[in-house]
């Protein structure tokens, strides 16, 4: 056998075949399936958080959109020295650890009922809160961690000035993750 016939026959090996049945018709189809967006919108109880989900429910929103609102908490410190035994002190951690899941807890029912007014609870919207120093590096693992379409975030309005010495989760998230990021800045109407 020469090389052509034998390039030719492994060719044929490889053409595509006309689906035999539905099944195959949607195994090998070139189109992805009809799925909506997985949209990851943080949240701190500020108005400017209200005023993101706001513009996002008004018009970004898509019917088949699936919503998960992130929750970034601060750690509460470690308490250290000043005589404190480290029985005690683990005692003292844990209960700002809870005081600070409480809060989380409240934060999402109050969002939860925002969501169901704002008709975004047919997104079957999810809450993670996640406990963390650098909020902005949060919200891109979990982004990362959820395959995410969209980020979704509030701005605060901050000038160049106290961004640059303060630093900004949404600049952060808009220059650390590598998906669409949408900020809805101070001044943005929700009408």
């Amino acid at each position: 056998m020469r090389s052509g016939e034998r390039e030719r026959e492994s060719c044929a090996r490889f053409e595509s075949k006309p689906p035999k049945s539905e099944f195959d018709k949607k195994r090998f189809s070139h189109q992805p399936p009809a799925m909506g967006r997985k949209v990851l919108l943080a949240i701190d109880g500020s108005e400017h958080s209200d005023r993101a989900l706001r513009w996002f429910a008004r018009h970004a929103s898509q019917p088949d959109d699936s919503l998960t609102l992130i929750i970034v908490a601060e750690p509460p410190p470690i308490p250290r020295g000043a005589g404190i035994p480290s029985q005690e002190a683990s005692r003292l951690y844990a209960s700002c650890v809870s005081v600070t899941l409480k809060a989380g807890r409240e934060l999402a029912e109050r969002t939860q009922q925002l969501c169901t007014q704002l008709g975004l609870d047919g997104a079957g919207a999810r809450f993670l809160e996640k406990i963390s120093n650098s909020p902005g590096a949060a919200i891109v693992e979990v982004a990362n961690e959820l395959h995410a379409d969209l980020v979704v975030l509030g701005n605060r309005g901050m000038g160049t000035l106290r961004r640059t010495f303060l630093g900004s989760v949404s600049d952060y998230v808009l220059h650390h993750a590598h998906i669409p990021v949408l900020i809805v800045p101070h001044n943005a109407s929700t009408d």
